[in-house]
């Protein structure tokens, strides 16, 4: 049991220290979270486009 305990306090350290890769790849989350809008909005917008043309015939 008090093994645990410390390896839970050697865990917390570990993760408290800065880490140059976990800001990276936080980077790079946040540059795909960002890519991922973009994709979106030009799905919406051409989907919106269409949309609008099919309504615009009729």
């Amino acid at each position: 049991m008090h093994e645990d305990r410390t390896a839970a306090k050697s865990h917390e350290a570990a993760n408290s220290a800065p880490n140059p890769a976990a800001e990276e790849k936080e980077q790079s989350l946040r540059g795909t979270f960002v890519s991922v809008l973009l994709l979106g909005a030009f799905l919406a917008l051409v989907w919106i486009g269409i949309f609008v043309l099919f309504i615009a015939r009729d």
